[in-house]
């Protein structure tokens, strides 16, 4: 007994370090999305099935809303922002030295929907449409698709600001507006509540950027390597997503709070398939769009150039490694 017990505590000795290196020497990364929803799915991912930590990466991931996410990030408080360019370029446009390495997402995931009776786009003439914030990505790309069926956003319909998607579905339902635009599994749930889709704004084929890791310049110089392994993760994530379907919705059903099995399989259909990425990219006609987009509120974003706010070299070096 004395002997065997003896054998355990040197084992338990023995294995003690190994575990403790496994964990302290594992690098921190913290790493923020600016808004709670399904193209999130990349990152919840990586860090429950263990991919992170497979690339020796400890990741705490932070939910930080908006402009305030930038803002850690120019701090220095945050290593990552995964988030749509838009706010990032606006502080690249105020002189943030910062970079963009990866994007996943870079589909329009954006579908009009309409209160009934209101069966096209056409028929939006006179009403008021809700969006999240004048001049936001929303209001963007609502401008684009009612030029490009032959509207007049400044005078054909009126928009006005009524927040998040939650919000901008009670906006909808309780009368507020007419019309407003949303991800596909917002829309879906209006549509099982007689309301309609009158566009899929995927349809019109604009370019797109989509979720964005966004870093600073010294990061990049510093930590390198874990830029590296982080878009490696992310690369193995993406792969993860489109090879195992059911543990991608019981991810987006934890971290989405959903129950309901067809809004959880619109959640994962638009995050995968045609939809995600084979391989991140980053896509300049897609950053240049966004950068116009700007313009109206950020003028000194006209004097952004989309080749300038890339580095595709961490990308470069991930690809080498992959089949």
């Amino acid at each position: 007994m004395a002997k065997r017990k003896r054998y355990w505590m040197l084992l338990l000795l023995a294995v003690c370090p190994l575990f403790a290196w496994t964990v302290h020497g594992a690098d921190k990364l913290r790493v923020s999305n600016c808004y709670i929803g399904g193209a999130i799915l990349p990152l919840w991912l990586a860090k429950d099935a263990g991919i992170f930590t497979r690339e020796g990466l400890d990741v705490e991931l932070i939910w930080i809303q908006g402009n305030p996410a930038v803002s850690s990030l120019v701090a220095g408080e945050i290593d990552v922002l995964y988030c749509i360019p838009h706010n990032v370029i606006g502080a690249m446009a105020s002189g943030a030295d910062l970079q963009f390495i990866a994007s996943v997402y870079n589909r329009m995931q954006y579908r009009i929907v309409a209160a009934p009776g209101i069966d096209k786009m056409e028929q939006l003439k006179g009403k008021v449409v809700g969006i999240a914030r004048l001049h936001d990505v929303s209001h963007f790309y609502l401008r684009l698709a009612l030029k490009k069926l032959g509207m007049n956003p400044d005078t054909d319909v009126r928009v006005i600001s009524t927040g998040g998607q939650a919000d901008r579905t009670l906006a909808l339902k309780n009368g507020r507006v007419a019309a407003t635009i949303l991800n596909p599994a917002f829309a879906m749930t209006l549509e099982k509540d007689g309301f309609k889709t009158v566009l899929d704004i995927e349809s019109l084929n604009f370019p797109v950027v989509g979720n964005m890791s966004a870093v600073r310049r010294a990061f990049l110089k510093d930590r390198r390597p874990v830029a590296v392994r982080f878009v490696r993760a992310l690369v193995a994530s993406m792969k993860k997503i489109q090879d195992d379907p059911e543990l991608s919705k019981k991810v987006l059903a934890k971290n989405l709070r959903l129950q309901d099995k067809a809004i959880i399989e619109e959640n994962y259909r638009f995050n995968s398939g045609k939809f995600l990425e084979p391989f991140p990219t980053l896509p300049l006609d897609g950053l240049r769009y966004a950068i116009d987009s700007l313009v109206p509120t950020v003028p000194a974003a006209k004097n952004l150039k989309a080749e300038a706010l890339i580095d595709a070299s961490i990308l470069a070096e991930v690809a080498k490694a992959v089949p």
